[in-house]
């Protein structure tokens, strides 16, 4: 006769999860176990309750039920004989996710937590199963919940039927759930990750329209209405929704149309939220990965930590916060798959919802732990030391290997990597080789920052959580010293600057700023560019030849690129062949800044892979748009010095115009020639004026939070030798609003 422990090591044999498992294996579990009997209605475990056994269901019915103590409730799901529940707790050392009740009467098999977690470690095809199995439950318990919150007035079985009834799409960083003018055939609702909705305007540019996390409802008034998505939805991280089709969305509606005003509440609260104030940054996990021993990755962390404090909630997770908050190390070592990933997972997001903002710490030593976070993570910042060499390390390359490098982002809303260079705490001069670093990996963009300078790391902080403070200026000649008067009154009242671009000389003051340099430095050196810069040359392309602008240009920078620079930057210029905007973020800051001061017909244009660049000033002269899109939520700050009105004459001089005649009225003593605009007065003026509607339209919607519209009629365009007034003037009109502008700002934008 079989003893019972043979019997029951026959009967976990014969159940699919335990399939393929050695008979030793099992013996060895069984003999820990015991075999329990409930009646019907017994609560076996209790939702909060310490873990410490799991159980293998071998006769009768069980149902687990959330107990409503979050605001959800009810029935979660059924469990037929062969069941394995309990699991998820003792996998995790934390408490019971649900409560599950006897439905009759039943038998079970009682395992310790450790004797079950050893089966695992012999076991490798249980334990993927097991992860499987834990990863399922857990997304129907969290579906649950959001259903319970979405739908308050919805009965429980109405809440069952459509968890009952959803598909289950998983997406990859970057991938699209649906597409702009897809025709609207389901509702999502997010169960983890995060979802970006971008819409294409009349003018065939991208906008974010909104962000979408866990607990959301989707697509629900397309779905209803009909027609065609208005909206692409995008994953920006690994992200898990249900799909609940039309057909059984409306069914549902029509037997149950009381649950109708849960979705007219969820539209409702969505339309509201799309009109809160542009600075509201959603959550976010930011992944720090040291890629050299001497980084000192969690003194970086905990300043930045520091600093983003200041703006919000956030807080630093480690490896070993998750192994002691669980209190089971051996936990991790199966990670990103194995049984206790998902657990660990929905913790994270539980932190994300609770602090806003997420930071999180590699592992030089276990890349599970590491991989787990590239699921969670809105943005990788790769941290490396500037004096060593920029060849890619070997943590790369394993997260590489866990996160594809066709999935990094490079400026599409998907998971972002970004390069950060630690320098010594003594260095003055901008850094050198940037590109480089870049040219060897996938990175969107590169940030400098010196040991020891608050500043460089507060400047961090604000641009991984979304919230910079950038600054453009505008073309305008001469007037563009103004520009610096600008910024002498934004630092007289503690703004900071963390990004700066600019068209035509508003790119050139814009790239001094960006070398971090004090405002006197910064006067100083745009005097010396600008005086001595015109080599007039027989006009046969151009009044100018543009090499001497070009020279001072690169012996200024000392022929660096625009990744070399302390703050990020970029000039606009015009692409004449395709006659559109190009902005420029990378690449030689002389070629950059040559293109976007090439005044038509007075400076040559730029050449960049066989196409011709000109003056920004002709499709953009205020690159607010441009500036948007690198900073869609922070303060954006911009700065005209163009005059909205052009020049005016006193009398007609008629059709025609003599050029010699007016050379020899002027040389002849005691004649007045007629007052005739210039050439190149009239040419910039009308690069100006033919841009200005886009200017307009930038300022009308409301892109600039402050717009300094500096009329300073007193200072020509072509008055280059009048730094000092011209930069006292424009200090004197930006003051007053620049200080009313900066008492309602935040106080972690003030003095940073």
């Amino acid at each position: 006769m079989l003893s019972v422990n043979a019997i029951l090591v026959d009967k976990l044999a014969a159940l699919p999860l335990f399939a393929g498992a050695s008979a030793e294996s099992l013996q060895a579990l069984v003999a820990q176990a015991c075999e329990r009997h409930w009646p019907a209605g017994t609560a076996l475990i209790r939702q909060g309750d310490p873990a410490t056994h799991v159980y293998v269901l071998l006769d009768g019915r069980l149902r687990t039920v959330l107990d409503g103590r979050d605001g959800a409730g009810g029935a979660l799901t059924r469990l037929a004989p062969g069941a394995l529940f309990g699991e998820i707790g003792v996998l995790t050392g934390g408490t019971r996710e649900a409560t599950v009740v006897a439905d009759t009467d039943v038998v079970v098999l009682e395992i310790p937590g450790t004797g079950f977690e050893h089966l695992l470690e012999q076991e490798e095809a249980i334990a993927r199963r097991v992860a499987r199995q834990a990863g399922r439950r857990l997304r129907e318990a969290q579906l649950a919940r959001q259903l319970a919150r979405l739908f308050p007035d919805v009965n429980e079985r109405i809440q069952t039927a459509v968890r009952q009834a959803v598909d289950w799409v998983e997406l990859r960083p970057g991938e699209h759930l649906v597409d702009q003018g897809d025709p609207a055939d389901a509702a999502y609702i997010v169960v983890s990750g995060r979802l970006q909705a971008i819409a294409d305007d009349t003018g065939g540019d991208a906008r974010v329209m909104a962000e979408t996390g866990p607990g959301e409802l989707v697509g629900e008034m397309a779905l209803l209405e009909g027609g065609v998505r208005t909206a692409t939805l995008v994953a920006i991280r690994t992200t898990e929704v249900a799909r609940l089709g039309r057909a059984r969305l409306l069914t549902a509606l029509r037997r149950h149309p009381e649950s109708l005003l849960g979705i007219i509440r969820t539209a409702l609260r969505r339309a509201s939220s799309a009109r809160a104030p542009r600075g509201a940054v959603e959550r976010r996990s930011i992944v720090l990965v040291a890629l050299h021993p001497t980084v000192d990755s969690a003194a970086l962390a905990a300043g930045l930590l520091e600093a983003m404090r200041r703006a919000g909630p956030a807080t630093l997770l480690r490896l070993c916060d998750a192994a002691d908050i669980f209190g089971n190390r051996r936990m991790l070592q199966g990670l990103p798959d194995g049984p206790a990933a998902a657990r660990l997972a929905q913790w994270l997001q539980e932190q994300e919802d609770r602090h806003g903002t997420l930071l999180l710490l590699a592992d030089q030593r276990n890349m599970g732990w590491n991989a787990l976070l590239l699921r969670q993570a809105d943005h990788v910042v790769l941290v490396g030391d500037a004096t060593r060499s920029p060849e890619p390390t070997t943590i790369e390359a394993e997260l590489d290997r866990a996160n594809p490098a066709a999935e990094w982002s490079t400026g599409t809303p998907a998971l972002r990597r970004s390069l950060v260079l630690l320098h010594p705490a003594e260095r003055i001069a901008p850094p050198r080789g940037t590109a480089r670093w870049l040219a060897l990996r996938v990175a969107d963009g590169c940030h400098h920052v010196r040991h020891g300078h608050p500043r460089d790391l507060a400047r961090l902080a604000r641009i991984l959580t979304g919230r910079p403070v950038s600054l453009v200026f505008s073309g305008g000649g001469a007037r563009g010293y103004a520009h610096l008067g600008a910024v002498r009154a934004l630092e007289e009242a503690g703004v900071p600057v963390d990004i700066v671009g600019g068209t035509s000389i508003g790119a050139v003051m814009a790239a001094l700023m960006a070398f971090d340099t004090g405002v006197e430095e910064q006067a100083n050196r745009a005097a010396y560019l600008l005086r001595k810069t015109l080599d007039w040359t027989l006009p046969l392309a151009s009044l100018v030849k543009g090499g001497r602008m070009a020279a001072l240009a690169e012996q200024a920078t000392e022929g660096r690129d625009i990744e070399d620079m302390w703050l990020p930057w970029f000039a606009v210029s015009a692409n004449l062949t395709r006659s559109q905007v190009a902005v420029h973020r990378r690449g030689s800051i002389t070629r950059a800044l040559r293109a976007s001061v090439a005044i038509p017909g007075i400076v040559p244009p730029v050449v960049y892979d066989g196409e011709l660049h000109i003056d920004g000033g002709v499709l953009d002269n205020l690159p607010v748009e441009p500036m948007r899109r690198i900073n869609p939520h922070g303060p954006l700050i911009a700065v005209d010095v163009a005059l909205n009105e052009g020049p005016r004459v006193d009398a007609d001089y008629g059709l025609s115009v003599s050029g010699w005649a007016l050379l020899a009225q002027r040389l002849l003593p005691g004649a007045k020639p007629p007052q005739v605009p210039g050439i190149a007065s009239t040419l910039v003026q009308s690069m100006i004026a033919g841009s200005s509607r886009s200017r307009d339209a930038v300022v009308a919607r409301g892109l600039a939070d402050l717009y300094l519209d500096l009329r300073l009629p007193q200072c020509g365009m072509l008055e280059f030798d009048a730094p000092e007034r011209i930069i006292a003037a424009g200090y004197e009109a930006a003051a007053p609003r620049v200080r009313e502008w900066a008492d309602t700002l935040p106080a972690a934008l003030r003095g940073g």
